[in-house]
């Protein structure tokens, strides 16, 4: 298992855990406007095998001093040995997001990077997407040691809406795509290296759950299938399960790299 992989987990776990246990629960369904969500601020640690707490991600989300503008920060760090070994890698992913008339958020720009030390000198590379919904256009650019190149152009298709990841999980959040309800399913478009993508989401029936033994029959058990590419690593299926206050504790990539599953949970001592 590379510690890439390991740094990814942590950051989907966190990404698809946060919520607080006051949200109410439409059959363990989430719904909350984006100022309630205001404010949240959340740790959630890995465990594989006998290590524990290889490493960690924190979500928060905040205003800006901007009306109805709003910026999203998911940070994934590694920890003990496991910094050690991957050179003490950070990811980053900041995005600023638009609350629209109808409820829903917008991207305005998002931007991932990458910090580590390799041979003891430190690396930093990155990408920055814009997205301009009026021209129809996403803007692309990488950067290098902080420096911006690479620039890239995606139009973006006829009759779409897409969003960052960050975008897409607070507007999932929020019931913008729905209610979180048994068989209900999702196709959030989102903009990745390669083009235009969905990000799927699936809530799974009792049956379906069933077939999962390692988790809890009651509560809710969601699918979500994300690019790869958008995250840089091989596996794209994480399962996450909330129970029955609609609080999620449990996540879990089923197979990594041939190694079996790795779980994460909830860092309930830092909350």
């Amino acid at each position: 298992m590379t510690f890439r992989t390991l740094l990814f987990l942590s950051l989907v776990l966190t990404l698809f855990f946060s919520t607080s246990e006051q949200i109410e629960a439409q059959d363990i369904g989430i719904t909350k406007s984006i100022q309630q969500l205001v404010g949240e601020d959340y740790l959630y640690a890995i465990d594989f095998l006998f290590f524990t707490r290889l490493a960690e991600g924190e979500l928060r989300l905040s205003e800006t001093d901007q009306p109805n503008i709003y910026r999203a920060e998911l940070i994934g760090r590694t920890l003990g040995i496991a910094s050690w070994l991957a050179g003490n890698r950070t990811q980053t992913y900041t995005s600023l997001m638009e609350l629209t008339p109808d409820g829903s958020l917008r991207s305005i720009e998002h931007v991932a990077r990458i910090v580590k030390r390799r041979w003891g000198k430190w690396k930093d590379r990155g990408r920055s997407q814009r997205y301009d919904y009026k021209q129809g256009k996403v803007f692309e650019e990488k950067s290098k040691g902080g420096v911006f190149h690479s620039k890239k152009e995606h139009d973006i298709p006829a009759g779409q809406l897409p969003v960052d990841m960050l975008t897409a999980f607070y507007n999932l959040r929020s019931g913008v795509y729905g209610p979180l309800v048994r068989g209900a399913q999702f196709l959030i478009p989102t903009c990745s290296g390669k083009g235009f993508v969905d990000i799927e989401v699936s809530v799974l029936t009792f049956d379906q759950q069933a077939e999962f033994e390692d988790f809890p029959s009651p509560g809710l058990l969601l699918l979500v299938k994300i690019d790869p590419e958008i995250f840089e690593t091989g596996s794209e299926n994480i399962y996450v399960w909330f129970n029955d206050a609609g609080v999620p504790e449990r996540g879990m990539m089923e197979n990594l790299i041939g190694l079996g599953d790795i779980q994460g949970y909830l860092d309930k001592e830092n909350l």
